[in-house]
């Protein structure tokens, strides 16, 4: 499985995800007797357990992704990064 280099997770990155699942896992049972929070820290807890234990990054799907070409130069300069690939 391949990820992204912006999704590259460090072990201390997941650590950090982990401790923060236990921390959002904790309000959610705390809040049982309030649904409209419980239910949704409780899905917030298991996506952060998932992402400490694979190294999945939650915006990964979800992030933009630049464009491959850069956008033509509408000033009228000659392009520095083009000159340089004509070389």
């Amino acid at each position: 499985m391949t990820r992204a280099a912006s999704c590259a997770a460090t072990r201390g990155e997941r650590i950090v995800r982990g401790i923060a699942a236990l921390f959002v896992a904790a309000v959610a049972v705390s809040m049982l007797d309030t649904p409209l929070v419980a239910i949704p820290a409780g899905i917030c807890a298991a996506l952060l357990a998932v992402a400490a234990v694979t190294g999945w990054c939650p915006g990964g799907p979800l992030a933009p992704r630049g464009p491959s070409e850069p956008a033509e130069n509408t000033l009228g300069f000659a392009d520095a990064r083009r000159a340089a690939q004509a070389d």
